[in-house]
């Protein structure tokens, strides 16, 4: 079992699952933020340690490993840095002597038509071809996603830049998470050497949503296809390497919808993992006590 892991990235909500999944496990973790300030409630969630520094610097990444036995290396969703990020921390970690890595990438990775799975699909080269015990978990769209759209959904409707009949194996980011604290901890075993695929047990297309919200709330919920470039104008104050990013996405998902079967992490958990009506009604219940 590690003595400390490292999480990159740590201060979104992938790593704040992560850090409280590897709690759980009963492993202590560090955060690496680029602001201290802004993310210093991380240590609330366990036997957490925050560091500041930019995981994109070889130097500060290897500041940060000084006690940590394995790294969980995320960066932050569509950067256009991931390929050099990737690049440091195996850097970072072959000078330190840290022998295990686990990368969060994404189901597709080397889809050419959206280059922030691309570019997680040649971080993965790199990790596979180091001298590190490695384990890649690659996650479908997460139902954290949703929580985006509570208000609305309270409020009768559910807009998306795609096709409302397009489905995504929608997975919980807790479930993922807990993969990765048990892949780290030994608790699963076969994890060095693993690209497991991590899938929900539905497709979840919009429509499914809106249905799943309506007979939840009690009252009619539409689903609507907004236009991308309604989209895009409302959110024109996206950097433009993320805004791009996600445009092509949407493209894929209005021709292909995020397909993927829960086999694999329902061999990992031991049980079902968790579907968008459990989720939802979880979500909504929450959101609706704070309204």
């Amino acid at each position: 079992m590690p003595d400390r892991v490292l999480v990159t990235g740590a201060g979104g909500k992938t790593g704040r699952a992560v850090l409280a999944a590897l709690t759980a496990e009963g492993l202590p973790a560090r955060a690496l933020v680029r602001d201290a300030d802004r993310h210093g409630d991380l240590a609330d969630l366990g036997d957490v340690e925050v560091v500041v520094g930019n995981q994109r610097d070889v130097d500060d990444l290897v500041a940060a490993l000084d006690g940590c036995t394995a790294v969980h290396h995320l960066a932050p969703n569509v950067t256009p840095d991931e390929v050099a990020m990737g690049q440091a921390v195996i850097a970072a970690c072959e000078r330190v002597g840290v022998q295990r890595l686990s990368f969060h990438s994404v189901m597709d990775p080397h889809e050419p038509t959206m280059p922030h799975h691309a570019d997680k699909g040649r971080v993965e080269e790199l990790v596979t071809a180091s001298s590190l015990g490695w384990t890649i978990v690659r996650p479908n769209a997460y139902l954290q996603n949703l929580d985006a759209y509570l208000d609305d959904l309270h409020a009768g409707h559910y807009r998306v830049p795609y096709a409302i009949d397009r489905g995504l194996a929608m997975v919980d980011l807790r479930e993922v998470a807990e993969v990765v604290a048990g892949s780290l901890s030994g608790r699963l075993d076969g994890a060095v050497g693993a690209a497991w695929d991590l899938a929900g047990p539905e497709l979840v297309t919009p429509e499914r949503v809106a249905q799943v919200a309506s007979q939840l709330l009690g009252h009619p919920v539409v689903a609507e296809r907004q236009d991308p470039d309604a989209w895009a104008a409302a959110n024109r104050h996206l950097p433009r390497a993320a805004h791009q990013r996600l445009l092509a996405m949407f493209r894929f998902y209005d021709q292909d919808g995020f397909p993927g079967e829960a086999t694999e992490l329902t061999r990992l958990l031991g049980r079902q993992p968790r579907d968008v009506e459990t989720y939802l009604g979880e979500a909504l219940r929450s959101s609706a006590s704070e309204r």
